[in-house]
């Protein structure tokens, strides 16, 4: 299908009510179904979808549904800037299509400083709009973008990037195969292999009760973005893919993960997670285009049920990480994290560390008055490491493993307290110049009171603690990864 006529395309920059568009877009009658991709019917999708990926790749760059239009949606390539790539492709001389680049490039949620709320909305406005175009392209109108089930507990599915995805010279999948993706994913191994722990955990952040943030514990949305979505750019791509902002959405994989993501989104709703409902958060509007190129509005109050866009998934997953299928919400959410409106009161701190190809260790200090122990006498609140203010100069593309130990202990399964990781703490342009100054929020945290209970329980007092940060691989040289703040809360 051939761009949109430029009469068209300047009717089309006046902005459509999606209330208008959804009634003439969506199907109320019957919801459209994504699919797992080991499963026939997502076979059979994701063969659309890599028929779709060829003819988007072969349109004009200037074509507002062209591949790299969608990729510098979400971010533009760190080789260059915004505002260089609209002139080159646009000249100097501002025109409609100049216009709706400035304002759908760069406005991935929340990688550089944006509200970290926006994440999970915004994406899912992304992977709409992606389907909508594939579906027009492709003239197959049936089409759901599948999901890639990482999390599944299927061993020849957890953690292992989906075959179709590493058959470089096949005829139909050929086009979804990137080179610059790490040895583990295009190998058909577990992307998670030889890391301690377990990367693809999830039960964690399903649990939360909170979506936002509170006070020193990470909400569902932030622990899911930061978490196991950051993981996965890290695991399987290179700082040149999909382990970098700006060059993760050239790579066909990353569809397939932010369904999955959604999908998360979506079962944490159905168990019971509710949604923030501030006006000003509800009416804020990114702009994108839809399967015909038309400039569509779309507001983040329109995108917190998936099943009023008209779409849901064959699986859902549970507050404990398995995958469930039901027909209606299951209340399941337990009481994990903390209340919302309760403060966080901080016991302790440890220097700012710079990460590298070592092992790094720093000193907990407690403040006065606090138990060697560093739990809460009353018993009635946590103990959580609350780690932000992370900034790289280039992406060190490994994860870094975390251990609370005694003063002088070494790191060991019982003191294993979980990742963090690069992915969104580089410097990198969103349309103000290379290199910009704006991160994201960067916010980590860990529940250490069972680890503390454990060490009380062998007979070992705690004092002085140690945080252990371990490279799960060669970082790249340079990188210089550094973790700014490093404290105990109690909550």
């Amino acid at each position: 299908m051939t761009s949109l006529s430029r009469r068209n395309f300047v009717r089309g920059l006046a902005i459509m009510p999606f209330s208008v568009w959804l009634a003439s877009n969506v199907r109320a009658d019957t919801p459209y179904i994504r699919y797992d991709i080991a499963t026939p019917e997502g076979q059979a999708m994701l063969a659309v979808f890599a028929d779709g990926f060829r003819r988007l790749r072969a349109r004009s760059e200037k074509d507002q549904r062209s591949w790299r239009w969608q990729w510098y949606t979400h971010f533009v390539s760190g080789a260059t800037t915004k505002s260089n790539e609209i002139t080159r492709m646009f000249g100097t001389t501002v025109s409609d299509q100049s216009t709706l680049a400035n304002d759908m490039w760069n406005t991935c949620q929340a990688h550089a400083g944006q509200n970290v709320n926006n994440f999970l909305p915004w994406h899912r406005m992304f992977v709409f709009y992606l389907e909508q175009i594939v579906r027009q392209t492709t003239g197959r109108i049936d089409f759901t973008l599948p999901y890639w089930n990482y999390t599944s507990f299927d061993p020849a599915k957890r953690g292992v990037v989906p075959q179709q995805f590493r058959m470089s010279s096949d005829p139909v999948f050929g086009p979804l195969y990137r080179p610059d993706r790490t040895i583990l994913a295009n190998s058909g191994q577990p992307i998670h292999k030889n890391q301690p722990g377990d990367a693809m955990e999830i039960a964690t952040a399903m649990a939360k009760t909170s979506y936002v943030s509170v006070s020193g514990v990470q909400g569902f949305c932030r622990a899911i973005d930061s978490g196991i979505h950051s993981r996965i750019h890290v695991l399987t791509g290179t700082a040149k893919n999909m382990g970098a902002v700006p060059y993760a959405g050239q790579d066909a994989l990353f569809w397939v993960h932010h369904s999955n993501i959604d999908r998360l989104w979506a079962s944490w709703n159905r168990n019971g997670g509710t949604n923030p409902a501030t006006i000003s958060w509800l009416n804020t509007s990114f702009v994108f285009v839809d399967g015909t190129g038309q400039r569509v509005s779309a507001r983040i109050g329109d995108f917190l049920d998936a099943s009023l866009l008209g779409y849901g998934y064959d699986t859902y997953v549970g507050p404990d990480g398995q995958e469930i299928m039901t027909t209606s919400p299951a209340r399941l959410l337990a009481g994990s994290g903390a209340t919302v409106g309760t403060v966080a009161e901080r016991i302790g701190d440890a220097a700012s560390v710079e990460l590298g190809e070592r092992p790094i260790r720093t000193s907990l200090k407690l403040g006065v008055g606090k138990p060697l122990t560093a739990l809460d006498p009353s018993g009635q609140r946590h103990t959580y490491l609350v780690v932000k203010d992370l900034h790289t100069w280039s992406q060190p593309e490994v994860l870094y493993h975390l251990y609370l130990t005694p003063r002088g202990g070494g790191p060991n399964p019982k003191t294993y307290i979980g990742t963090i990781n690069f992915f969104d703490a580089e410097f990198h342009d969103h349309g103000n110049g290379a290199k910009g100054d704006v991160l994201g929020e960067n916010f980590y945290s860990f529940d250490v009171t069972e680890v503390l209970r454990r060490l009380v329980r062998s007979g070992t007092r705690p004092g002085a603690l140690e945080v252990t940060f371990v490279p799960g691989g060669r970082p790249t040289p340079g990188a210089k990864p550094l973790v700014g703040s490093i404290q105990l809360v109690w909550q």
